[in-house]
């Protein structure tokens, strides 16, 4: 196992403004992230202040408070903690430094079709891999294995995490600054009441973490099991096959894997059958619903809840008279979603009829023409300054 050492030695000024650029990202409106900005020297001196009192002991844990959020068409519950982003508490300022650092450590050795909050390998990514091999291996995919691991972020266990992390990483005080998120990251407040968790929704440090968590899960479903086909998307996975049996032996496995680091899969797990058309010219089987498309034998749609929520969103902005630019940013995103699968007719009727394309894209551009100017003007006063 390849050990990583001197990460403390990377944290210069170049690193630490790198990493309030990226943290900043789409927040800049907010008075705190401006203050942070505009008193950019003694925000840093803060920031480094922050990192010493870690080191010492003297900053504990933090903890915070959580937003409670009925999320997509199914309304699911989902618990958001977000990080301080403060000059006295710079909590989100840290995990995008000590990400910074230990990117190349979690890219190295991830699988390929690990396709969930990685750079460059988004579910259109995944997608395309997915399409390609249904095609290269038409009538050869036969059998689907899908599940999903139950409350993965919320049973992550985090002394296995941190065990990790001590054989991976040989530099104590950059062990420190993981640890000081990983705590932090057991404790919200709810109604007046303390809850435990895991990895939190909302830290951004919790997707890497994640991903470099489950990367031995990924290696023994490809390697050691002989998975033909193997993607994860978060906690979901897809496993394809010519042989029934051998998913059925596959997913024993994959349940006795998870036992050994404290997470299970969900009990909806399914063995299919893949959609084909058969000699009555009829689909038969049954599609994969995976990274929100609809996957078959012979084409890629949109999941029918994305579909209702585009087409909801379209007919509202019909009867606005001033779009915004999150509105207008969100409907571009679901365009995107019908120009990737083959649904002409649909976005023809439902989303065209509603929206002027090049009129969002307008109010965008406006938008972050405004952004880059704040920026350029605030950069103009440190320098001044």
């Amino acid at each position: 196992m390849k050990t990583w050492k001197h990460l403390m030695a990377q944290i210069d000024d170049c690193v630490i403004e790198e990493a309030l650029r990226v943290g900043s990202k789409r927040k800049k409106e907010r008075p705190a992230i401006r203050r942070l900005i505009n008193d950019y020297d003694k925000s840093v001196t803060s920031f480094n202040q922050f990192i010493d009192d870690i080191l010492t002991g003297k900053q504990k844990p933090l903890v915070h408070r959580v937003k409670e959020i009925n999320d997509g068409f199914k309304l699911k519950k989902r618990m958001i903690m977000q990080p301080y982003f403060t000059k006295s508490k710079p909590e989100q300022w840290l995990h995008h430094l000590v990400i910074q650092i230990l990117q190349p450590m979690f890219m190295k050795g991830m699988y390929e079709f690990s396709c969930s909050s990685v750079p460059n390998r988004g579910m259109h990514y995944g997608k395309k891999y997915l399409e390609r091999y249904i095609k290269e291996h038409k009538g050869k995919v036969r059998y689907v294995l899908k599940a999903d691991i139950r409350h993965f972020y919320d049973n992550v266990n985090i002394d296995i995490l941190k065990e990790r992390f001590r054989q991976s990483i040989k530099d104590d005080d950059f062990l420190k600054l993981i640890f000081f998120i990983l705590d932090s990251n057991t404790g919200y407040t709810k109604d007046g009441k303390l809850y435990k968790t895991g990895l939190p929704i909302g830290f951004y440090t919790s997707q890497w973490f994640a991903n470099w968590f489950l990367q031995p899960f990924d290696h023994y479903i490809k390697e050691n099991l002989g998975a033909e086909f193997y993607m994860r998307y978060a906690d979901d996975i897809v496993v394809l096959s010519s042989n029934k049996r051998k998913l059925r032996k596959m997913l024993t496995a994959i349940q006795a894997y998870l036992k050994t680091i404290d997470l299970e899969l969900k009990p909806n797990y399914q063995i299919f059958q893949f959609d084909y058309v058969g000699t009555d010219e009829q689909h038969h089987g049954r599609f994969i619903d995976f990274m929100g498309f609809k996957f078959y034998s012979n084409r890629t749609t949109i999941r029918k809840s994305i579909f209702i929520r585009a087409c909801r969103l379209a007919a509202r902005l019909r009867k606005k008279l001033m779009i915004s630019w999150y509105n207008a940013s969100r409907m571009m995103s679901y365009i995107g979603w019908f120009l990737k699968t083959k649904t002409y007719l649909a976005k023809k009727e439902k989303i065209e009829s509603n929206v002027n394309y090049k009129g969002l894209a307008k109010i965008i551009s406006i938008h972050d023409k405004k952004v880059a100017k704040l920026c350029k003007q605030e950069n103009e006063l440190k320098k001044a300054g």
